[in-house]
C-alpha cells in the first residue's frame, strides 16, 4: 500500500478523533452552562415566600465572615470561620493574630471558650460580641421565625429580610441581605434604635445545606 495514503489515511483518523472530543467536550460545556443558567433563572423566579421558606430552613452552613463591632470609642475588626451544625456551632478566629485560634462552641444550649495561651477573661473584656450568638445566621433565622415583626422585601437584585426587637435595648433592628441570583448571605447589619451599626458582618465565603 502507498506509504503517502498510510499516512493520510492516519492523519484523517487523527483529525476524525479530534473532532470528536471536540464536540463531547461542547456539549458536555454548554449543557453544564445551560444548568447554571437555570438555576440563577430559577431562584431569579422564585417568590418571596419561598425565598423565606428556603432561608428558614437551613439546616447547617460553613461561613468565612468578616465582623466589624462598632462602639462609642471604637471599632474593631475580626476574621472568623463558622460551623453550624444542627445543635453543634463552632467558630475560630483568624484575625486579629493577638486572639488567633480562640475557639468557640455552642453545644446543648452551652457555651465553651478554648484556648489556653489567652485569658480568657481578657477576650470577654476586650471583645465584645465575638462570643455572642448574634454572630450567627441560624441566631438570626430563629428570631425571625419567632418574631412579630418581621418584613421580607427586594432591591437592585438584592433580597432583604429583617426583624424588629421589642425588647432589647441594644439590638433593635437585624437585616440579612441575599444575593437573588444564588439566595447565598452576603452581609447581616445589627443596628440599635438609631440605625446606628452595631455589628456588621460580611460572607467572605457560605456554603448553606
Amino acid at each position: 500500500m502507498n506509504v503517502k495514503f498510510l499516512k493520510l489515511k492516519k492523519f484523517l483518523f487523527i483529525i476524525i478523533v479530534i473532532a470528536i472530543l471536540l464536540t463531547i467536550f461542547l456539549i458536555f460545556f454548554s449543557k453544564k452552562s445551560y444548568e447554571n443558567m437555570n438555576i440563577g433563572n430559577n431562584n431569579l423566579n422564585k417568590t418571596l415566600e419561598e425565598v423565606e421558606d428556603y432561608i428558614l430552613n437551613i439546616k447547617s452552613y460553613t461561613a468565612t465572615i468578616e465582623v466589624t463591632v462598632n462602639s462609642n470609642k471604637n471599632s474593631n475588626k475580626y476574621l472568623i470561620k463558622q460551623s453550624h451544625q444542627e445543635e453543634n456551632d463552632e467558630q475560630e478566629v483568624i484575625e486579629p493574630g493577638n486572639i488567633r485560634g480562640v475557639k468557640i462552641t455552642y453545644k446543648d444550649s452551652s457555651l465553651k471558650v478554648e484556648n489556653s495561651k489567652l485569658n480568657l477573661e481578657k477576650i470577654y473584656n476586650n471583645y465584645p460580641y465575638i462570643e455572642s450568638n448574634i454572630l450567627w445566621l441560624n441566631s438570626f433565622i430563629e428570631e425571625y421565625k419567632n418574631s412579630t415583626q418581621k418584613e421580607i422585601s427586594e432591591k437592585n437584585e438584592k433580597i432583604i429580610m429583617q426583624i424588629r426587637r421589642k425588647n432589647d435595648k441594644k439590638t433593635a433592628i437585624e437585616e440579612l441581605i441575599l444575593d437573588k441570583k444564588t439566595l447565598k448571605p452576603t452581609q447581616l447589619s445589627i443596628m440599635d434604635n438609631n440605625k446606628n451599626t452595631i455589628v456588621y458582618i460580611l460572607y467572605n465565603e457560605i456554603e448553606l445545606k
